[in-house]
C-alpha cells in the first residue's frame, strides 16, 4: 500500500501542484494562506497527520475554492484511513469542470485506490495458509534442539562421541488476522487494530538417530496495533509444546510485547518475552523454572533498499528451580542481507551468548560460564513462472562454536539445510 502512495496519490499531487493553483485572494490574507499550506505539507511529510488535517481545512474554511488544499486533505484522510473522507474531498475535486483532463485522470486512477483499500479494510477476516519443507544435514545432533525452532536451545547433555545425520523437515502452518474495523487515534497518528493469531507443526525426522526426532506444536495469539509506515506494536501469546524422540519433552507458555518504529530509512524495535518452562520428565524437573529477555534491534537500509544491516543486544535470564540451570547473560546479534539479483538475496548473521549459571555443576564441583557463537551464511530465491511459481528457495549454513567451564558442555556444530516455502491466501 504505501508503494501505492508513492505512484498514485503522489503522482496525483505533483499534477495538481502544476495546473491548480489558489484563486485570486488579498494579498494578506493569501500570504497567510500560503504559510498554512506549507505548515500542512510539511506535517503531512512527518506523518503529524492531525496537525495536516487542521492546516489543510482552516485553508478551506477561508476560502472553499482552493482544490490544492482539498486534494492534500484527501491524501490526510487516505493516511488517516478514513476512505470515505478521501472519496468525497477527491470527487469534489473531479466534478468542478475547471480541473484538467490529466488530473481528472490521475483523480480516477486515486479513487479506485481508495475503494480498493476501503473493501481490504473491511474485510474482518482473512486466512492464510503456509507451507515448508526441506532437508539438512546435522554434524553434532545429540546435542539437541536449536534456536532456528525454539526462541532459546533446549541444549541436552552432550555425549562423549559426536553423532553426524541427515534430517528430512516439515512445517505447515495456519494464520488468521481478525480485522474489527476501528480506527483508534493516537496522538498525530490513526491506528488500525487487528487480532492476529497462528498455529504451526514443525517436524524433524533423522535418518538414523530416531531419539532426537524434533516435533514443536506452536500456537500463538494476540492484538496488533498498526500505525502505516510510523509503528507497530503488539502483544503475544505463545504455547509451544516440545517432543523429543516421540516423548514430549517441554511446554512453553511466553507472553511477547513488541513495538517497533519506522523512519526513513530503517526501524527500531524494542521487545521482551516472559516464560514459563514446563517438562514432562522427572529427570528435567530441575531445569524447570521462569525465562525472560529484554532488548532491541535495529536496522538499516542502503543503496536504495538493497542492502540492510541489523543489529541487536538482548538480556536474558533463566531462574529455574534447580541453580545450576539458572543463567544471565547479553546476546548481541549482527545481520546483514543484499539484494543480489531480481528476487533473489545473500544474507549473513552472527550472534554470540555470554551466560554465567549461578549454581555448582556436580560432579565438576564448579559453576558453568558459557560462550555461544553462532555464524550463519545464506541465500534465498523467489521463483516466478513455473510449477515452483512463488515458492522460495533458501540454502543456509550455521556454524555453532560452543565453550564452557565445564567440558561436558563444549562442543561444535554445523548445520546445512535446503527450504522450500510458500504461502498460500485462502479468502475471507
Amino acid at each position: 500500500m504505501h508503494r501505492r502512495w508513492r505512484t498514485g496519490l503522489r503522482a496525483l499531487l505533483i499534477l495538481v501542484a502544476g495546473q491548480l493553483v489558489f484563486m485570486p485572494v488579498p494579498a494578506a490574507q493569501d500570504e497567510d494562506l500560503e504559510v498554512l499550506f506549507r505548515e500542512g505539507m510539511q506535517a503531512l511529510e512527518d506523518y503529524r497527520l492531525r496537525s495536516a488535517r487542521e492546516a489543510f481545512q482552516a485553508i478551506l474554511n477561508t476560502d472553499p475554492s482552493l482544490h490544492r488544499a482539498r486534494l492534500e486533505l484527501a491524501m490526510t484522510y487516505y493516511r488517516m484511513l478514513d476512505y470515505q473522507q478521501a472519496e468525497t474531498l477527491a470527487r469534489q475535486v473531479l466534478e468542478d469542470p475547471q480541473t484538467p483532463t490529466q488530473v481528472r485522470l490521475t483523480i480516477t486512477a486515486f479513487l479506485a485506490q481508495v475503494e480498493a483499500d476501503r473493501a481490504r479494510f473491511a474485510r474482518r477476516h482473512a486466512w492464510r495458509a503456509s507451507l515448508a519443507f526441506g532437508g539438512m544435514h546435522d554434524s553434532n545432533v545429540n546435542v539437541g534442539p536449536s534456536s532456528e525452532i525454539l526462541a532459546d536451545n533446549i541444549r541436552l547433555l552432550p555425549g562423549f562421541t559426536r553423532r553426524s545425520d541427515n534430517a528430512l523437515f516439515v512445517q505447515p502452518g495456519l494464520s488468521h488476522t481478525y480485522n474489527p474495523g476501528r480506527r483508534i487515534p493516537l496522538g498525530e497518528q490513526v491506528a488500525s487494530l487487528l487480532w492476529q493469531s497462528q498455529f504451526s507443526f514443525y517436524d524433524r525426522e533423522y535418518h538414523e538417530q530416531d531419539d532426537f526426532n524434533l516435533n514443536v506444536v506452536t500456537l500463538s495469539t494476540g492484538p496488533v496495533l498498526v500505525a502505516l509506515k510510523q509503528w507497530r506494536a503488539g502483544l503475544n501469546l505463545t504455547f509451544d509444546r516440545v517432543a523429543l524422540g516421540g516423548d514430549v519433552l517441554a511446554l512453553f507458555t511466553t507472553l511477547q510485547p513488541h513495538v517497533t518504529w519506522q523512519f526513513e530509512r530503517g526501524e527500531l524495535t524494542l521487545d521482551a518475552a516472559w516464560s514459563h518452562r514446563r517438562y514432562a520428565s522427572e529427570v528435567d524437573s530441575g531445569r524447570e523454572g521462569d525465562y525472560g529477555a529484554f532488548g532491541g534491534s535495529l536496522v538499516r537500509h542502503f543503496l536504495d533498499r538493497r542492502l540492510s544491516l541489523q543489529g541487536g543486544l538482548h538480556y536474558l535470564d533463566f531462574d529455574a528451580d534447580q541453580s545450576r540451570w539458572s543463567y544471565q547473560g547479553p546476546e548481541l546479534m549482527l545481520g546483514a542481507s543484499y539484494n543480489a539479483w531480481e528476487r533473489g538475496r545473500l544474507f549473513a548473521r552472527a550472534v554470540q551468548r555470554s551466560l554465567d549459571y549461578d549454581g555448582v555443576f556436580p560432579p565438576f564441583g564448579e559453576a558453568r560460564d558459557e560462550r555461544e557463537r553462532r555464524f550463519t551464511l545464506g541465500f534465498s530465491h523467489v521463483f516466478a513462472g513455473g510449477p515452483l511459481d512463488r515458492w522460495r528457495m533458501q540454502a543456509e549454513w550455521q556454524r555453532v562454536f560452543n565453550r564452557s567451564d565445564v567440558n561436558l558442555f563444549e562442543y561444535d556444530r554445523s548445520q546445512v539445510s535446503l527450504t522450500f516455502s510458500r504461502g498460500f491466501e485462502l479468502g475471507s
